[in-house]
């Protein structure tokens, strides 16, 4: 099983996306229920779809990005995962020995939330690649 991280849900959507034809070619890759959204990335998706300075003219409405994100879930590939039970010790643990950077938290998250579901981290981001032991895939 995938948790892509924000970026790659943006790129399945929007065409505009840089990375859209890649996130799509290793989409239709997968098979049922292979997919899923956690919380962190599905509010993630929602926030930056209707973000005007990221999204600049594909910018959507906030009824526009639930349709969006409702239509992933409704393709058999895509699922909502809970937390899994044992998440905070391992984003405590990824945490830990970074002295002061902002930037660490999310990456960390979906680190240690693939770690203590058994899932696979993806990403166009090569930063996933320097967390050691993870099963991460970087999509180009």
């Amino acid at each position: 099983m995938h948790i892509p991280d924000v970026n790659v849900w943006l790129a399945l959507v929007f065409e505009a996306h840089m990375h859209h034809r890649s996130a799509v070619t290793w989409f239709d890759t997968l098979g049922p229920k292979d997919c899923a959204f956690c919380r962190f990335t599905q509010q993630g998706f929602l926030r930056l779809s209707t973000n005007q300075s990221v999204m600049r003219d594909d910018v959507v409405t906030l009824t526009e990005a639930w349709k969006n994100y409702d239509a992933l879930l409704r393709d058999g590939r895509v699922f909502f995962a809970e937390e899994p039970a044992d998440l905070e010790r391992h984003w405590r643990q990824r945490t830990r020995g970074c002295a002061y950077s902002h930037r660490v938290w999310g990456d960390a998250y979906l680190v240690a939330f693939a770690e203590a579901g058994g899932f696979v981290n993806v990403s166009f981001d090569q930063g996933f690649l320097a967390y050691g032991g993870i099963k991460a895939l970087v999509l180009r």
